[in-house]
């Protein structure tokens, strides 16, 4: 065994592959299913990350302090690389709930940038909700394209926002979404077909029998030769008892 050090890029990379197997996969799987049954679909990849910190806050109430509402506020780790801070599941909330949460996440302080991001994606959801449009008028040029099966295309909601072509972080929810199924398959017929391997033919079945019943003929076979040996024996024995050789002698005579 190996003892590999927790680098940064280990983290990171171990996050992202957790990310595309609880979030992303299942997220585009949903979205298919939507297309295929004639729903409007707009999809969409939240990449803004705010330069200020960010805060996870909490309130949670315990017996022990009666009915007093604890706050419980934590401060997200912050990278010195701001490249490498990239967004994660939920920050959206932040930028269309920022008040009113059991749990939330604050930023502060809350820039004009995220002021920005903030009036875009609710002005965005707003027009959804009313329109069935994210962008019945185009956002400062943007414009947000429906997810049809003619046309894959989500939007990336970063400052300014694009537009990107293909599933979700493609490649990745093809390989977990198609390329794992067929794996699995190749692994499932794989085993059937070892399993099959291990079954005999008819021919192999009667070179089977015929092996085993030369095997009972030898045993026997053994055993006979085994038995003769004895009689042989037991008749040699008998025969000599019976031998006048084996007789004593009458004509001797001792004096006493």
């Amino acid at each position: 065994l190996v003892t590999i050090p927790l680098t940064k890029e280990i983290i990171f990379h171990n996050l992202q592959l957790e990310a595309d197997i609880e979030f992303v996969a299942p997220a585009q799987r949903e979205i298919d299913a939507y297309v295929e049954n004639g729903l409007s679909v707009y999809a969409y990849s939240f990449d803004y990350m705010p330069r200020s910190p960010i805060y996870e806050e909490e309130r949670k109430s315990y017996s022990i302090f009666g009915n007093n509402v604890l706050k419980v506020v934590r401060k997200g780790t912050q990278m010195s690389d701001q490249s490498a801070r990239k967004a994660f599941h939920g920050l959206d909330h932040a930028f269309i709930f920022t008040r009113g949460y059991s749990s939330n996440l604050q930023i502060e302080p809350y820039t004009k940038r995220d002021r920005q991001m903030s009036k875009m994606l609710t002005t965005m959801i707003t027009n959804f909700v009313k329109d069935g449009d994210p962008t019945p008028t185009p956002w400062n040029g943007f414009k947000w394209p429906p997810f049809t099966n003619s046309s894959a295309e989500y939007a990336i909601l970063d400052l300014p926002p694009k537009k990107a072509k293909g599933s979700l972080h493609w490649p990745v929810t093809n390989f977990w979404n198609k390329e794992t199924i067929l794996l699995e398959e190749y692994t499932i017929n794989d085993k059937t077909s070892s399993k099959n391997s291990d079954e005999l033919t008819n021919e192999e079945r009667l070179q089977l029998s015929a092996y085993r019943r030369a095997w009972w003929a030898l045993w026997l076979l053994v055993a006979a030769i085994a038995l003769v040996i004895w009689l042989s024996v037991i008749c040699i024995v008998v025969t000599r008892c019976h031998s006048p050789r084996a007789k004593p002698y009458d004509n001797i005579v001792v004096n006493r």
